[in-house]
């Protein structure tokens, strides 16, 4: 199928909610469809996936977006000056943790340029365990003026639902539905493969997932079948595309 140029933004309140994990499933993805990609690292301290991809076809943009006021304008003017010049059909953004500073504050300047600069606008909000990422899913700025909007679950914080205030009170998951919003989930990744995957910070998902991997057999292929879900179940329906990736 034709892709839009597309920005994906990996958003939510809190770091280790799996923003980088659903960035990396992004990337991935867009070079599965053989797309011209770009990620924006959002937190220069943290280089999960500026590294993983900086010696490849990708282009990455390492910008520190941990700003509130007059420095996140300035930090959104040097974001949005690499992007008008950077030649890219599919653009991901790894956003840092407490990244509502700036996203959310932002999104009238942000939004605008972005569909001016053509791009569709798809905001992934990570749902963490606690209270806090259930309220505030259904009240960020970002979400609420993208094109597309999902809510994600990263199955690797826990399997369990009632683990979850997004479960144990539905009023959050109810409103963020009524408003538009999809759900999806990132499955649970064998905790053998992720931890391999973790000691190879230099290579990329699909590299680790090919024939010229360093992982067993069964590790790559477990891999691969993590990839294929990830995008049927949290990136295929946050860009309304049918097609699993595969």
């Amino acid at each position: 199928m034709k892709h839009p140029r597309t920005f994906v933004i990996a958003h939510g309140d809190k770091g280790g909610c799996g923003k980088s994990t659903l960035a990396c499933i992004a990337v991935e993805y867009a070079l599965q469809h053989g797309l011209a990609v770009a990620v924006v690292e959002g937190d220069t301290q943290i280089h999960d996936v500026r590294d993983r991809y900086a010696d490849t076809e990708v282009a990455v943009l390492s910008v520190d977006l941990d700003k509130s006021g007059g420095d996140a304008t300035n930090a959104l003017s040097s974001l949005f000056r690499h992007v008008e010049d950077t030649e890219t059909d599919f653009l991901v953004m790894n956003s840092p943790a407490n990244g509502h500073k700036i996203l959310d504050a932002q999104a009238e300047i942000l939004l605008p340029v972005a569909r001016e600069l053509g791009f569709q606008v798809c905001t992934a909000w990570m749902v963490g365990t606690d209270a806090a990422s259930a309220t505030l899913a259904h009240r960020s700025a970002l979400c609420l003026g993208s094109d597309r909007r999902m809510a994600v679950i990263n199955r690797h914080a826990s399997a369990y639902d009632p683990d979850y205030v997004w479960f144990t009170e539905p009023q959050h998951r109810e409103a963020w539905l009524a408003s538009g919003g999809l759900v999806g989930e990132i499955p649970v990744l064998a905790s053998r493969v992720a931890a391999r995957i973790k000691d190879l910070p230099g290579r990329t998902l699909g590299e680790l997932a090919s024939r010229e991997s360093p992982l067993y057999i069964i590790d790559r292929q477990i891999l691969r079948d993590w990839l294929r879900r990830s995008w049927t179940q949290a990136l295929a329906p946050l860009l309304g595309d049918t097609d699993d990736g595969r």
